[in-house]
């Protein structure tokens, strides 16, 4: 039975968890690199910590100053991309060197910067991606770049992915280490312990070639591209390379994960039919793995690999979302990348964890058998609370109500253990009889809705 101490609380800048609007983010928190059974995998935070996470979503193309892909740079874009397309991570990137990129044009930055607050404001992950092939030789631009982008929006910011080498040519795994090794410096030195997306050899289709001489840096994915109907799964091998597939496993096997940052239906060039059986073959090897993905691109460019139909260009900012999903609007690949992120919505563990608010259903609403009478009886103080809040105490919480709550505890396995209702008052509500674990404590003020993790030691 839980016991209560009440108690006026005092908060002194203790933060709480505050679903405004809820995404995978506010979910798995921030992503990390882990390895499960001795695989490489992405794992979130918190009560994800320990739990491979796989996220799906899309990347917007080059930046570039008139380039077809820079019209949608915009929120209304990626309002559209997260609540149409259900993607649960957007990729930023920022074109450098090529005609009328961020090397030439500033304008480039405040495109960028406004899809990444987009992004931000919908909870789901974003990548802040270095759009470059050549970026050994981008040191210092790519640094000053990364800096701001970590004085901009925080060091400790959960949903940003950092990816510091889009696709490296042809060079060796060396130089692109080195490059590594001096940015990655930088941006930790910053506070930053973001997750880091660092491309590999043969426009990042070779993240094998990493092995034996991984980063130090306990926190990066390994980048692996691919464009399905040039990379076969089992195609690559020869000459004393291994096959797209086995080169992935090596990583995977050595405790490292792969992040697939970018892929197409199509060939490599950009052009070429789309090929569904390639890609079906890719999305379940991915599945299988735990990777996660953003498919490019977000463009009306007149080739296969944009998403878009070249006549899809007016009004980008304002249009309405749903036209971003209509048939007519998009090209065939676009048709089927749509179609997945719609089927994996259904099924993503995210929406079905008992962190979300708008999780509910009958057997939530009723107490567990380890609830008691007692539980559910309101206890009431004269004190007047002037805000509501939860704050995690040893093993317990501290909860402020200013005209009603009800407050729920779920284990990891999204089983409700207690379910309790308040009036207004301060109390400290301890948790300590539960077994030793980590726990969800979800409450309603009315309309507001907060959780927290509380762990019981």
């Amino acid at each position: 039975m839980l016991q209560f101490a009440k108690v006026l609380v005092f908060l002194l800048g203790i933060a709480s968890f505050s679903f405004a609007g809820t995404g995978p983010v506010s979910v798995y928190g921030a992503l990390k690199a882990c390895t499960i059974e001795g695989k490489g995998r992405i794992c979130g935070s918190g009560l994800y910590a320990n739990t491979a996470v796989q996220v799906k979503g899309i990347s917007l193309g080059w930046s570039n100053t008139g380039w077809e892909s820079a019209a949608f740079f915009n929120a209304n874009t990626v309002n559209a991309l997260v609540d149409g397309w259900k993607s649960e991570v957007i990729r930023v990137p920022i074109g450098y060197a090529e005609n009328n990129g961020y090397k030439t044009d500033p304008s480039n930055l405040t495109r960028v910067k406004a899809a990444i607050e987009a992004a931000l404001a919908k909870d789901v992950y974003v990548i802040i991606d270095w759009h470059s092939h050549n970026a050994d030789n981008e040191l210092t631009p790519a640094t000053t770049f990364f800096e701001d982008m970590i004085q901009t929006y925080g060091a400790d910011n959960d949903r940003i992915i950092y990816e510091i080498y889009n696709e490296p040519k042809s060079i060796q795994w060396a130089t692109v280490k080195t490059y590594a090794d001096n940015i990655i410096g930088k941006i930790r030195a910053k506070g930053a312990n973001n997750l880091i997306l660092v491309g590999t050899p043969e426009w990042s289709a070779r993240p094998n070639q990493a092995d034996g001489n991984y980063l130090s840096d306990p926190n990066v994915a390994y980048v692996f591209h691919f464009y399905a109907a040039y990379h076969k799964m089992d195609g690559g091998g020869g000459q004393g390379n291994l096959t797209y597939s086995q080169g992935i496993k090596k990583v995977l096997d050595a405790g490292k994960p792969i992040f697939v940052s970018e892929y197409g239906t199509v060939m490599n060039s950009g052009n070429g039919s789309h090929d569904a059986a390639s890609t079906n073959a890719w999305y379940k090897f991915m599945d299988d793995n735990g990777i996660s993905s953003c498919a490019w691109q977000v463009s009306y460019k007149d080739e296969t690999s944009a998403l878009f139909v070249t006549s899809f260009k007016d009004n980008l900012s304002t249009r309405p979302i749903e036209d971003f999903t209509k048939d007519n609007n998009l090209k065939e690949s676009g048709k089927f990348i749509l179609a997945m992120l719609k089927q994996n919505a259904t099924t993503t563990p995210w929406l079905n964890s008992p962190l979300l608010p708008s999780s509910s259903s009958s057997s939530e609403e009723a107490p567990s058998s380890s609830s008691s009478s007692e539980d559910e009886t309101p206890i009431v103080l004269p004190q007047i609370v002037h805000s509501n809040a939860l704050n995690s105490v040893n093993n317990g919480v501290n909860l402020q109500v200013v005209s009603g709550a009800s407050l729920k505890v779920f284990d990891l396995k999204g089983n409700m253990v207690r379910s309790l209702k308040f009036t207004r008052g301060s109390y400290i509500v301890s948790l300590g009889d539960l077994p030793k674990g980590l726990y969800i404590v979800k409450v309603q003020f009315g309309s507001q809705k907060e959780i927290l993790r509380v762990p019981i030691r």
